[in-house]
């Protein structure tokens, strides 16, 4: 089992379909419907109608992702039935009617569609994706799709497959929480920190030093940076849980049949950004333990020109500063858990360094365009080799593991 269960565990059998002009097209349907030629949908629905007329339509959430904008979250009722229920002689026809809605509408045909069933509250899924995005590139890969048609839906059955942490991310990402196996290690967090979580740099400390088998000085960069960036998601996620749980006690947002709406939105706020924060800064944390231990010299968050701030400079500052000191020995790195366009903000970072190291973490995350746009900003990428295993060929030969990039920086860098 994964370190977070099973896919069937969240989510059951998904249904997929590359959007054509009849599903999406106003111009050219006008019935908003889904059609199920090969029986896929059934396969994820059941054959029991299911018409939000007779009150009991599925409550669905629609949700449209791309590279350009923010997921965009739709809540609608959607009706399932055979539309030959009453006609005996003829075979049966299931349909999917849903109602027009922001998502749905943001969509495009040549766009990729999921459909699944949610195992915790039952509520029919959709997630849309953009055709040729990240997000198209990791759901394909979570729920194992290839080649996809236009013409009808494919069923997949991926109940049993593991989830690791970035399946999980990809299912937090479209809605469906995903919860690690316990670990001893909660009852020491809590000793530690009671209900409050410490610093970024305290808990990436904490998550490193947990890993007692993994020695930063010596064994490969690729593997300690993966080591130590699945185990503080890990105990992030564990420790997020106990201390929600006791929050939420302690203050319900539910009195008398009546939601506090202020109370609730600042608590959720608050939960947002300290996720955002973590995610935003953990993986620096793990390149700064990684090179600190190799005894590697770099400023973290150095002055270029414009005061741009790269996340790591080498060998120093001082040395960047100096217009003797030869253009060919300075590097700079950026880290960037996923891409999506913020690549370009590396470009001018560092105006003395021709090409600059872009390091990022997530699986199928990179698309064939993004690989032509870094290439002509002169950006090179950087991935534990792990991660670019996950890569077709053409984006996987482009760019360089963290262990090459360390090695390199280690040559004009050694600190004394």
């Amino acid at each position: 089992m994964g370190m977070f269960g099973n896919i069937g565990d969240y989510i059951g059998p998904v249904a997929v379909k590359r959007l054509a002009p009849v599903d999406i097209d106003a111009t050219r349907s006008n019935q908003h419907e889904f059609g199920d030629r090969n029986g896929a949908i059934k396969a994820v629905l059941g054959a029991r109608d299911r018409k939000e007329s007779q009150g009991n339509g599925f409550d669905t959430t629609v949700i449209y992702f791309s590279d350009e904008c923010n997921p965009i979250t739709s809540r609608i009722k959607t009706s399932w039935y055979d539309t030959r229920r009453n006609q005996p002689n003829r075979s049966p026809e299931w349909r999917l009617y849903y109602k027009n809605c922001r998502s749905l509408a943001s969509a495009s045909v040549g766009d990729l569609m999921f459909l699944t069933k949610v195992v915790k509250d039952g509520r029919l899924l959709i997630v849309i994706v953009q055709s040729g995005s990240s997000m198209e590139s990791q759901i394909s890969a979570l729920f194992r799709v290839g080649s996809t048609s236009d013409v009808h839906f494919d069923s997949k059955d991926i109940s049993n497959d593991n989830i690791d942490v970035y399946g999980s991310q990809i299912l937090d990402a479209i809605g469906v929480p995903t919860q690690p196996r316990k670990t001893d290690l909660l009852d020491k967090m809590i000793y530690l920190w009671g209900n409050e979580f410490p610093s970024n740099a305290e808990f990436a400390k904490f998550s490193q030093s947990s890993l007692s088998d993994v020695d930063p000085a010596i064994d490969d960069p690729d593997e300690v940076l993966i080591a130590y960036y699945e185990q503080e998601y890990k105990l992030f996620k564990i420790f997020e849980e106990s201390i929600i749980g006791k929050e939420y006690r302690r203050k319900p947002f539910v009195h008398d049949q009546t939601i506090d709406v202020e109370a609730f939105t600042r608590y959720y706020t608050k939960v947002r950004n300290r996720r955002m924060s973590r995610a935003g800064t953990s993986l620096e944390q793990h390149v700064f333990r990684i090179l600190h231990a190799r005894n590697i010299s770099f400023d973290a968050q150095a002055h270029t020109e414009n005061n741009k701030r790269p996340d790591f400079l080498f060998p120093s500052q001082r040395a960047y500063d100096d217009p003797s000191f030869p253009a060919d020995k300075l590097r700079m790195l950026a880290v960037k858990t996923s891409l999506k366009d913020r690549f370009r903000q590396v470009a001018d970072e560092a105006n003395r360094i021709t090409y600059k190291h872009l390091l990022s973490i997530t699986p199928n995350d990179v698309t064939d365009s993004k690989v032509i746009q870094m290439d002509l900003l002169g950006i090179i990428l950087v991935m534990p080799d792990s991660i670019r295993k996950t890569y077709k060929s053409s984006i996987a030969q482009y760019g360089i593991t963290f262990t090459d990039f360390v090695l390199d920086v280690a040559r004009y860098s050694m600190s004394d």
